[in-house]
């Protein structure tokens, strides 16, 4: 199975990058060819790790390609940990990971770690020459999501 795994260095607290990675319902504003996102019925709360179900819309417009999937959040704040599952629409199996840990009391380490496959062949290959790089667009957008929720914050450590 397909692994792509990126990690960086971002001038966010910790519980400013967990709230951005949580907040799926607002992935459609910022993450890269993410044209949908919309949480799907409760969201389940024990201990801190709150779980539900999320649909998503991946587009490729050049490509004329849109994709729709659901997903099996789990968001663990104790954890600083995001993990969505999915096995639905294009992907034969998907685990995304985001991992935070604070560096310091001003800046973060975020990673992105997705394991993937999908079920149509060719669709597997295209995607495999793309992925490492989308990833590091993922991470990108997510430091620029932060800088504007948070500017003083991310100002403070240029």
């Amino acid at each position: 199975m397909p692994h792509v795994a990126v990690k960086r260095a971002v001038p966010l607290t910790l519980h400013q990058v967990f709230a951005i990675a949580a907040d799926v319902a607002s992935y459609k504003e910022f993450l890269p060819l993410c044209t949908r996102s919309t949480i799907r019925g409760a969201v389940e709360e024990q201990g801190g790790v709150k779980r539900f179900s999320a649909d998503l819309q991946i587009s490729i417009t050049k490509l004329g390609l849109h994709e729709s999937f659901t997903s099996r959040v789990e968001a663990d704040d104790a954890n600083k940990m995001v993990v969505a599952t999915s096995a639905d629409g294009p992907l034969k199996s998907l685990r995304a990971e985001w991992t935070m840990k604070a560096i310091d009391g001003a800046r973060s380490e975020v990673a992105i770690t997705i394991d993937y496959e999908l079920k149509s062949k060719l669709l597997q290959l295209a995607a495999g020459s793309m992925m490492d790089h989308a990833v590091a667009r993922v991470l990108e957008a997510f430091e620029a999501r932060g800088r504007k929720l948070y500017p003083a914050s991310a100002l403070a450590n240029i």
